[in-house]
């Protein structure tokens, strides 16, 4: 089912992290376990959760206690894409800065709390609709965060296999096109940094979220 799946650059961090930590079986994802092999020092305050490295690699967490236990899960796994990820107070940054701070957590939030790792190793069922009662009852996750992974996962997938048959259709084609001048070289290689300073997808690359 996921034979040409990729993972991100985000999710192959997300990944490598669980794997240092020991964290390998669905049961594994909650916040007691979680902080305790990332030490992260956890506090229930009826505040907005939020999260600091006060000393470099000694990690504190404020979660919100007024929150159901499913959401500070989430909370959390927001927030430790921050500390383990990012730097810098949020309110002195620049605006367009924090919103990618945001966009990258929230990508992160779905890799942490259903790992694709694990997911591989499931018996999805085909129907979508069992296969999101799966992960749900695996990852106790909402249903409708189970559909956006599910939705992630086979729209890689698909996306994959296209550029694979693009790529293999290219390689027959190749000594019936002309061959970029430098000049063009130049200039694409120019918008290709041009979208990665951005934050987007560069053409060659398999994406940074």
């Amino acid at each position: 089912m996921f034979a040409h799946y990729q993972m991100t650059i985000l999710e192959e961090f997300l990944e490598s992290t669980y794997e240092a930590a020991g964290i390998i079986y669905p049961h594994q994802i909650t916040v007691e376990e979680l902080s305790q092999r990332l030490n992260v020092w956890l506090h229930y305050k009826p505040v907005t959760s939020r999260a600091l490295e006060a000393v470099s690699g000694m990690y504190s967490m404020f979660l919100d206690e007024r929150l159901p236990a499913d959401q500070q899960r989430l909370d959390f796994l927001h927030e430790l894409c921050h500390l383990l990820r990012h730097a810098g107070n949020q309110i002195s940054l620049p605006a367009a800065f924090t919103e990618m701070q945001e966009i990258e957590a929230e990508h992160f939030v779905l890799y942490a709390a259903m790992p694709f790792s694990m997911i591989k190793r499931l018996d999805l069922p085909n129907r979508r609709g069992l296969a999101v009662s799966a992960l749900v009852e695996t990852f106790h996750v909402p249903a409708a965060f189970a559909e956006r992974r599910l939705d992630q996962l086979q729209r890689r997938v698909l996306q994959n296999m296209w550029n694979q048959i693009s790529k293999e259709h290219e390689n027959k084609m190749h000594h019936f096109e002309p061959t970029w001048s430098r000049e063009t070289m130049r200039i694409l290689k120019q918008l290709d940094r041009q979208l990665l300073a951005k934050g987007l997808p560069g053409y060659a690359d398999k994406g940074l979220i």
